[in-house]
């Protein structure tokens, strides 16, 4: 069922088998299969997460390469909603372990908002992560380009930058270690800082002795047309030429509303897992972006499915068994 600010109150009283939150790759099939279990589920998505974002999704089994995320995410959501999910659009700002259930707080609506706290045996943390892009005065000229040819996975799209000249924009001296990784795709590198940090001499060095250029003055924008970028200007007025680029500059997590609860395992910002997406805390589970490992689409819709069924088989296992009775009295 979609929920809203309208008819959320016939579900307050109500004890959810799971509460997942985000409706992303990993939010949604986690949805999917405990419906088809027969758990009652709800996925609670603030909208404008980093699967939204993706232009082509090119190395998924099975889709067309230039299947955008915002298709998969829309049947997704229809999916979860038809075998029986319940759906809200809100903004999840606690929660809190109350011992028998967990207590999740939401933000619904942007003006005149409500705060509903629902509860649910447990909780999936599906909210993912968003990548830091350079900071322009006019953002639409970076929107124009990311996701169709300025990348933020090079695992993702590694192979639609071989052998092109390329960009990378890094934050901090450390992230500029990727040009070492993306040689393995294209030589042809040029590394932009955008005023963000100071490189070391013996950065300077090792860039020098690859043959990557190093350009340290802020964007001012990017060049091209139809999504398809042909270089970069700088604010010194520099012209950088590029056909694509990678943007490393780091991401943001969606994890504050775990911040209060005891017991969790933290890795940095990402949470420790078992092998079934459960945390340090029994009735937690993480997925996708948000646990430690390899930041994928087919990993988190593999996480959604594993983490769906080690709380089915939980439920099941403390549940009584459904017997056939009519068969049973015809035996006695």
């Amino acid at each position: 069922m979609k929920l809203s600010s309208k008819n959320l109150s016939i579900r307050l009283e109500t004890i959810y088998d799971a509460i997942i939150v985000g409706g992303g790759m990993g939010g949604l099939s986690a949805a999917i299969y405990l419906a088809r279990y027969g758990l009652k589920c709800l996925i609670i998505e603030k909208g404008k997460g980093r699967s939204l974002w993706m232009q082509d999704l090119r190395n998924y089994l099975g889709l067309p390469p230039d299947t955008p995320g915002r298709d998969i995410l829309k049947n997704g959501t229809q999916q979860a909603i038809e075998w029986g999910a319940d759906h809200l659009r809100g903004y999840v700002e606690d929660v809190v372990d109350e011992g028998e259930t967990l207590g999740v707080k939401v933000k619904v609506g942007k003006t005149e908002s409500i705060y509903p706290v629902f509860r649910s045996n447990y909780l999936i943390a599906a909210s993912g992560i968003i990548d830091h892009l350079p900071h322009l005065e006019n953002m639409q000229n970076v929107y124009d380009y990311a996701g169709y040819t300025l990348h933020v996975c090079m695992i993702c799209d590694g192979f639609d930058m071989w052998d092109q000249k390329a960009v990378l924009i890094a934050g901090s001296e450390s992230q500029i270690n990727a040009a070492f990784v993306l040689n393995w795709f294209t030589p042809y590198i040029s590394v932009l800082t955008h005023g963000l940090c100071s490189v070391s001499p013996e950065m300077k060095y090792k860039l020098a002795d690859h043959g990557y250029p190093l350009y340290e003055a802020p964007i001012a924008r990017f060049l091209g047309e139809n999504h398809q970028m042909s270089g970069i200007e700088l604010v010194d007025g520099t012209l950088v030429q590029a056909t694509t680029g990678l943007i490393n500059m780091g991401s943001s997590y969606h994890n504050h509303y775990l911040k209060g609860i005891a017991g969790l395992e933290w890795d940095g910002e990402n949470l420790i897992t078992n092998d079934m997406a459960q945390t340090s805390h029994s009735r937690i589970f993480a997925i996708g972006d948000l646990k430690k490992g390899l930041n994928q689409v087919s990993i988190a819709v593999a996480d959604g499915t594993l983490a769906a069924t080690q709380i089915w088989r939980n439920i099941r296992r403390s549940s009584p068994a459904r017997k056939w009775l009519a068969n049973i009295h015809m035996a006695s």
